[in-house]
């Protein structure tokens, strides 16, 4: 699947995937219904000692931003993309808000991370082999614009893709999810670093670079620049922590 040459040959797979996750999350909605009962212990709001952990994490949803333009370019009508991808994003925000929360009320502090080793039975194994499902499908999508970069940056013609190069990556990051015992931590690493940069510094960056500043409200401005400080701050705080605790810690 990750020799595709197209977004669009891969949409069929992507639709499976979707479906395979749906699937597995109705399943633990189910579970947990099934696993509720009423909880007297009380359960903590936030725990500021993992607060950059959390916060790293939550960041390390931005990697999926090299796949808008990619998208956008294979739609058949473009100027409806941002409209949809709103829509998107509202959507598996709030599924994720309400996951979590039924999570908790269904097991209370003894909730894991993730909440599948809650499961027990038939049913857990079979909400795994469905998130693993997804996640195998969902591999070709995501690296489609790394292949892309990354052959432009090694190969002579990226215009011929090399097989052999694209199963080489493949293996590599099998390797690195391998090789990393804490894979929370291994996120986390990337997210403070890579998906910070990718997030908040160069985006902002390019913004106050392509328009000239006289032609921005000042509001713009404060935010670009906030945002830059905010992400250079974070990223080193939270590249320190994670590298700490994935090398020195661990």
């Amino acid at each position: 699947l990750v020799q595709a040459r197209e977004m669009k040959t891969l949409s069929p797979f992507s639709l499976i995937a979707d479906c395979a996750n749906l699937v597995g999350l109705s399943a633990v909605f189910f579970q947990d219904f099934e696993s509720y009962r009423y909880h007297h212990e009380s359960i903590n709001a936030i725990d500021w000692s993992s607060f950059i952990y959390v916060t790293a994490i939550s960041i390390y949803a931005l990697e999926g931003v090299g796949l808008i333009l990619p998208l956008e370019s294979s739609c058949k009508e473009r100027e409806a993309f941002p409209s949809l991808l709103k829509k998107v994003i509202f959507g598996i925000t709030s599924l994720m808000i309400t996951f979590g929360t039924c999570g908790y009320i269904a097991y209370g502090s003894a909730t894991e991370a993730p909440v599948t080793l809650n499961l027990e039975g038939g049913l857990a194994n079979f909400v795994k082999l469905s998130l693993c499902l997804a996640l195998y499908l969902t591999y070709p999508v995501m690296m489609f614009p790394v292949n892309e970069v990354i052959e432009d940056m090694f190969l002579r013609d990226a215009s011929k893709p090399s097989r052999l190069f694209r199963l080489s990556v493949v293996f590599f990051t099998a390797l690195v999810a391998y090789a990393i015992p804490d894979f929370g931590e291994f996120l986390s690493l990337v997210g403070a670093s890579i998906c910070t940069l990718l997030g908040f510094i160069i985006p902002c960056y390019f913004h106050l670079q392509v328009f000239d500043w006289k032609e921005l409200p000042y509001w713009q401005i404060a935010l670009d620049s906030f945002l830059i400080v905010f992400g250079l701050i974070f990223g080193y705080l939270g590249t320190w922590d994670s590298f700490k605790n994935i090398f020195l810690d661990g």
